[in-house]
């Protein structure tokens, strides 16, 4: 049975969090990239200190249920 988008939990703590970045192989840096947001809020929804959106949260566990890897590009500094 398919598991369709609108089935797939929406909260998620951060033992969750730090487990589907590890199957995701990904780190804060590169998740907080995927994910749209700063460094340090990834390390909060790590820490618990922030609850990971319902969105952000749907999105790390499709990436998983699809068994797809993400690709995110490595950090380059802005040039001026």
């Amino acid at each position: 049975m398919t598991k369709l988008f609108w089935d797939i939990k929406r909260d998620m703590d951060s033992h969750q969090y730090q487990q589907i970045l590890k199957a995701l192989e990904l780190s804060r840096s590169a998740a907080a990239r995927l994910l749209g947001c700063s460094q340090r809020t990834s390390s909060r929804y790590w820490s618990g200190q922030l609850k990971v959106p319902a969105a952000k949260a749907m999105l790390l566990r499709a990436y998983l249920d699809r068994g797809m890897r993400p690709v995110v590009p490595k950090w380059r500094p802005k040039r001026r």
